[in-house]
């Protein structure tokens, strides 16, 4: 067996003893690591990696026995106050100084690609958040279009898709992201298996055309969002749990609350 957990929006300070007892052999996010970089550290600070420390320094039995993989949301980034309109100075350090600097993960960090090959499992990271924001000083994620090195990137794992099962991870509304470039990024999304994303504050599984995207957030309890193919929606502080059977040759996903209450449960036949 192999136990991955996945959690979005860590605010505060939540138990996650129901995540542990879990034993998951590796925990990833889905962006929103941390509140902010500026109020910790002051303003325009992006190489300060104290918001990172803090946050190891609340869980420090968890984070000594498990692996962690990040993915960047908007907060782990921002360095001044947001303002009810774009200022003159960038609001995100776009290039994530200090995600970086703290966390040692594969590729680009920013961007990252991890496989578990005795599973036959490959879990992709993005960088998707505030895409609407994008060419204003509130710009937060990397370029994503077209002719971007994300991607270019993504379209070159994806065309060596086929024989995998593929997770991919973001923090971005999917239904918004999947619609850019003419609906390039579903159709790219498609070739895998599942997408989960730490947009909103609820819990979700959505349906379209053949693919499964969740959305999961420890602040749970938020004004939902919910996506158009919206199969399962809660308003519960969450969690996300794949357990994959090598010998069933099967992928089992669980939106769970923070209690460790099975909320959604669905099993997907692993390629083999």
């Amino acid at each position: 067996m192999l136990r991955v957990a996945v959690v979005a929006n860590w605010q505060g300070k939540p138990d996650l003893a129901a995540l542990v007892a879990d034993d998951p052999h590796i925990l990833m996010t889905a962006g929103d690591n941390i509140p902010d970089i500026y109020p910790v550290c002051g303003p325009n600070r992006p190489e300060c990696i104290l918001p990172y420390a803090k946050l190891v320094d609340a869980y420090p039995e968890m984070f000594r026995s498990t692996p962690f993989m990040p993915v960047l949301g908007n907060h782990d980034k921002q360095i001044l106050p947001r303002g009810p309109a774009p200022p003159e100075e960038p609001v995100y350090d776009v290039s994530a100084m200090a995600f970086r600097r703290f966390f040692a993960l594969p590729d680009a960090e920013w961007k990252w690609r991890f496989d578990v090959p005795a599973f036959n499992v490959r879990f992709i990271a993005l960088d998707f958040h505030h895409i609407s924001d994008q060419g204003t000083t509130w710009q937060s994620s990397h370029d994503f279009h077209e002719e971007s090195e994300q991607f270019l990137w993504y379209k070159e794992l994806m065309a060596d898709a086929s024989g995998r099962t593929v997770v991919t991870l973001y923090n971005a509304r999917s239904a918004s992201i999947r619609n850019q470039v003419g609906g390039a990024w579903h159709e790219m999304f498609r070739k895998g298996t599942i997408c989960v994303t730490g947009f909103g504050h609820y819990g979700e599984r959505a349906e379209m055309d053949g693919l499964t995207y969740y959305d999961i957030s420890l602040h749970g309890k938020g004004t939902p969002y919910p996506d158009p193919h919206s199969e399962f929606l809660a308003r519960e502080h969450n969690y996300l749990l794949m357990t994959f059977d090598r010998a069933a040759r099967t992928m089992t996903v669980e939106i769970k609350s923070i209690a460790g209450e099975v909320l959604d449960r669905k099993v997907f036949g692993q390629v083999e």
